[in-house]
């Protein structure tokens, strides 16, 4: 099966330049390890979602950078839907990723409940709010990317099927060959460029990205807090 996935990791693995006038986002990192048994567990939660959401994004940046930079209006059928196929797949990864972050997230969520530390609490707070809301994001993108995508496979999948039953009941000569033709441009509905449509995606994809770094960097201003001191 065709991937055109890998001749375009790198140039994923590279984000886009931020706007020189705004402060960049606090990079999200893991947590370093910590001695005492309460910041541990809270260290081993926190860096499993902190894990989740840094592959997301990685994931985020290799579907944006395909949609933005594979010619898929060159492509042949069976090659472009292999392509599409592989950015399915890697925003399905993104989803489930995000369900088991979320996991992580609500046991965070519980141990800032149950802290007798006002501070830890206020900082776990804060921690799990913004990191929650990043993945939240990023789920939410795969999700839309995956739902635009697959409308639109289904409105080729219409198209093939008319075409299909046109040429096998041929338009009968007594019938009005204008008003056929008329209803065919209506029923006919697959996308005259497809690298158009893809761009499109793929800068709602770059704009979604923003919020989802500012989050991280939230979170990534409470990490450490949220585990020190215990």
């Amino acid at each position: 099966m065709l991937s055109l996935l890998p001749l375009l990791v790198a140039l994923a693995s590279q984000p886009s330049p931020a706007p020189s006038a705004a402060p960049r986002p606090t990079p999200l990192t893991e947590i370093g390890r910590v001695r005492t048994s309460v910041c541990t567990t809270i260290v081993v939660h926190a860096n499993g979602a902190i894990t989740n959401a840094l592959d997301n994004d990685r994931l985020l940046g290799i579907i944006t950078t395909n949609l933005r930079n594979v010619d898929f209006d060159r492509l042949n059928d069976l090659q472009r839907r292999n392509a599409i196929n592989d950015l399915m797949n890697q925003a399905s990864t993104i989803r489930v990723g995000g369900k088991a972050a979320d996991g992580e997230i609500k046991k965070l969520r519980e141990m800032a409940e149950t802290s007798t530390d006002p501070q830890r609490k206020a900082e776990l707070k804060a921690f799990t709010d913004a990191l929650g809301g990043a993945i939240y994001r990023q789920t939410k993108a795969a999700a839309e990317f995956m739902r635009d995508v697959t409308i639109m496979q289904g409105r080729e999948e219409s198209t093939e099927a008319h075409d299909l039953m046109t040429r096998a009941n041929p338009t009968p000569p007594w019938i009005n060959e204008a008003a056929v033709n008329q209803q065919r441009q209506v029923i006919n509905t697959s996308p005259k460029s497809y690298n158009k449509i893809m761009r499109t995606i793929a800068e709602d994809l770059g704009d979604r990205n923003g919020a989802i770094l500012s989050d991280e960097g939230v979170a990534a201003d409470h990490s450490v807090a949220a585990a020190s001191g215990c």
